[in-house]
Parts: structure tokens; C-alpha cells; sequence
């Protein structure tokens, strides 16, 4: 499938930029010398515009590889107006009325391809709802409509994915004594050079700062309703499940021919 195929591709590239570009962090301590900062250091910004148009491009593979099932059903069983064929769409329908509405598209196709499309529709999953944040049908008409547009990726650093471990020096050790227990605060800190990952405020003023931090940062997508998530994931859920959806309508069309009057 060319969306897998894309999606490794990018999910490899963007491997490649952490390699070349890797996050850093500096710890700062303050004039007062009564808190220190650790700020995140970036040299060079993601390409966040055009991982984004490819993760668009694979989405749209996708969805075409949905519609292009449909089509190809159409042709082999007989259809072969080319306006009919036009109208054709893979239909992604959230409620049992938006199915109805999209049933005149479909009244070319045989009736066991209606049915079998019927079943795979997102309103026939009841523990779900329908809903987007549930069905992988609903997440991937609404993230190929929203490609059309504007899809937008970002960079996330969430506060677990910062893994720091200092050893303060005081200048007296009743500052130091003072200062316990630490008082961390953690940053939900933008993905740019110089944004503060987290700040230690202290009782006793510091002699030095010193020690290892780990960061990680994930390229997110925004969902249509501004969750996010995860771009190489949610592109590989996508494409499992749209290999399930095919390979069921492929399983019910061997069946028809196998048994043309059932």
C-alpha cells in the first residue's frame, strides 16, 4: 500500500532530522542565585510544513484506495457509465441518515456490495457512537478533508518526555538544608530555541548546577477536534485498518462469485 510506504518514508526522515538536528538543553542559574532554569536548545526547526503535505499525501492514498475499491466492484460488475462510475465514492457515514442520503450514489452497485458497505460503516458500531475520537473511518475522512485545506503537524514536549537529573551545589549546606524538599515546577514548554523546560526555585542560594537530561519530542497531528495525536502512529492505525475495511470487501466480492445468486 503507497500510504505505508509514505509513512515509513517519513517516519524515517523525520528520524533522520533528530540525528542531525539533536535537542539540547542548558541550565541557567538565576542573578539571585535562588532558582536556576533549564531551557531547551534547537538549532535548527523541523520541517514541520512539508511533513505535514506528506502526511496529508499519504492520508489522501488512503482514502483513494477506499474509493478506487468501490469503482473497481462497479467495473466488474458491469457498470461501465462513466458518470455513474464519477459518482462513485467509497461512502464513510457516521449516522444511519448521512447512509441514507449517500444510497442514490451507490444503486449502481450490486446488492451484496451495498450490504457489505452498510456493515463496515462507522454508525454500525453502537459501542462507539459513531464518533471521531472512536471510529478510524470517521479520523480519516476528516483528516483528508482537512489535508485539503490545511493540516497541520507540531512538535510536542510533553513534561514526561523530559528526563533530567541535576546535582545542585549550595553555597552553605544550611541552603541546602533549606531547600528540601526541591520545588520543581515543570513547563509545558513550546518546541523553540530558548523555552524553559523547568524551573527549581531553592531556599539557599546555589553554588553550581550540574548533570545529564534526556528530551523527547513527538511530531504530533491536530485531529479535526484539536486532539492530537501522534503522526506515525496514527498514520500506521490508519493504514491497518484500511487494509481490514479492504480486505473484508475484497472477502465479500470472492464470496459473490463463488455464489452469483446468493
Amino acid at each position: 500500500m503507497r500510504a505505508h510506504q509514505l509513512g515509513a518514508q517519513l517516519s524515517a526522515d523525520m528520524q533522520a532530522w533528530t540525528h542531525h538536528y539533536p535537542l539540547g538543553a542548558k541550565g541557567n542559574i538565576a542573578e539571585d542565585r535562588l532558582s536556576w532554569e533549564l531551557r531547551l536548545e534547537v538549532s535548527q526547526p523541523p520541517p514541520l510544513a512539508e511533513w505535514g503535505f506528506r502526511f496529508g499525501e499519504a492520508v489522501h492514498h488512503l482514502r483513494a484506495a477506499l474509493d478506487n475499491l468501490v469503482v473497481a466492484i462497479a467495473r466488474q460488475s458491469g457498470v461501465a457509465d462513466e458518470k455513474h462510475l464519477n459518482a462513485l465514492a467509497f461512502p464513510i457515514c457516521g449516522t444511519r441518515k448521512e447512509w441514507k442520503k449517500r444510497s442514490k450514489a451507490m444503486m449502481h452497485l450490486p446488492e451484496w456490495c451495498r450490504d457489505t458497505l452498510e456493515q463496515l460503516q462507522p454508525f454500525q458500531r453502537p459501542e462507539h457512537g459513531g464518533t471521531l475520537d472512536e471510529d478510524l473511518l470517521l479520523v480519516l475522512r476528516q483528516l483528508d478533508n482537512s489535508a485539503k485545506h490545511h493540516l497541520q503537524v507540531k512538535p510536542d514536549l510533553a513534561s514526561h518526555s523530559i528526563r533530567h537529573e541535576p546535582t545542585i551545589e549550595f553555597e552553605t549546606e544550611a541552603g541546602a538544608a533549606a531547600s528540601q524538599p526541591p520545588n520543581v515546577e515543570l513547563m509545558m514548554a513550546p518546541f523553540e530555541d530558548g523555552a524553559i523546560l523547568l524551573r527549581h526555585r531553592t531556599s539557599g542560594r546555589i553554588k553550581s548546577v550540574r548533570g545529564r537530561c534526556n528530551i523527547k519530542a513527538q511530531v504530533q497531528v491536530v485531529l479535526p477536534d484539536s486532539r492530537t495525536s501522534g503522526v506515525t502512529e496514527i498514520l500506521a492505525a490508519l493504514c491497518e485498518y484500511t487494509r481490514i475495511v479492504m480486505d473484508h470487501a475484497i472477502d465479500a466480492a470472492e464470496q459473490s462469485c463463488r455464489n452469483p445468486e446468493s
